[in-house]
């Protein structure tokens, strides 16, 4: 893994970053650092019964998923907040950055002496370099290492999927805020590749930087996860651009993933690792199962 890479919020980082945003207080009850959840003791001491060992332990229980319950409610409220959304906007942002320099994707090297331009120009062997992102991976990634504050992980749909799950849609690049998506419509000049759906062929996640037009993406499948100062391509080798869809990631901030597309609901396949917190609180979990993260054999 590359040096940098994001390192794992603790199972209390929701209840630390209410506190440190401060989108809400500490109420009259347990304080907000309750919201941990400690590991569960069996007791067994000398005086205590088999019986009274077991009612402890469902006791425990009962209570883990009540502080657990009140963890998700906090969540959804905190939601709410405009506060909150830019906090979770910066740290989607800031986790971005920390996969600058993850390779496209391993099937463009070789893995013995790949002499492409990426590992030419990197001096690596990039095929023993992961994880590797393409540009649907890189979000995918980021939003499961957030996983805790968004309220879900994405499926495993490109990026397709991902402009279907956010209906929000502005004019220009200037109404966006640092973490929306910017989508690009286009069309492949080779007859055999496979069209996408609304013909959505690539993604990025817009920046705004000192350009107002930055943007943090996976676009050469010879490289890797960059910053550009625009996230304008005039010329893309493998497609002709027809149109920019500028979408804002609200609909997720408030921990809302669902299919807003009449033509596709993506289900069951897609939208199979979406778990949200509010249905089945668990520990997070911040890590990809797998270090290719390519959604499929078609590149974006």
């Amino acid at each position: 893994m590359h040096p940098g890479f994001h390192e794992s919020f603790g199972p209390s980082g929701l209840a630390a970053l209410l506190k440190d945003s401060k989108v809400v207080e500490d109420g009259p009850g347990e304080p907000l650092e309750a919201l941990e959840q400690p590991d569960i003791l069996v007791g067994g001491g000398e005086e205590g019964s088999l019986q009274d060992n077991f009612k402890r332990f469902r006791k425990k229980r009962q209570a883990d998923k009540r502080e657990a319950q009140k963890a998700v409610e906090l969540a959804n409220s905190a939601r709410a907040s405009p506060q909150y959304k830019q906090t979770v906007r910066k740290l989607f942002i800031e986790t971005a950055k920390k996969y600058l320099g993850a390779p496209y994707a391993q099937r463009y090297h070789d893995p013995v002496s790949c002499e492409c331009e990426g590992c030419t120009e990197r001096e690596e062997q990039l095929f023993h370099a992961p994880p590797f992102l393409d540009c649907c991976a890189l979000v995918r990634r980021c939003v499961a290492d957030l996983q805790e504050h968004f309220g879900f992980k994405l499926g495993r749909g490109n990026q397709a999927y991902q402009f279907d799950t956010l209906p929000v849609r502005v004019q220009s690049v200037a109404e966006l805020e640092p973490g929306d998506l910017i989508f690009y419509e286009g069309k492949y000049y080779s007859t055999s590749a496979k069209q996408q759906l609304h013909d959505i062929v690539h993604v990025e996640i817009f920046t705004g930087g000192e350009s107002g037009e930055a943007v943090i993406g996976s676009r050469e499948r010879f490289k890797w996860v960059k910053e550009y100062e625009s996230y304008r391509i005039d010329n893309s080798a493998r497609w002709k651009l027809i149109a920019y869809h500028f979408a804002k990631i609200d609909t997720w901030l408030e921990g809302t993933l669902q299919s807003f597309c009449s033509e596709h609901t993506w289900e069951p396949a897609n939208m199979a690792e979406a778990h949200r917190l509010r249905d089945a609180p668990t520990k997070s979990i911040f890590t990809a199962d797998t270090e290719n993260e390519a959604a499929s054999d078609d590149d974006c």
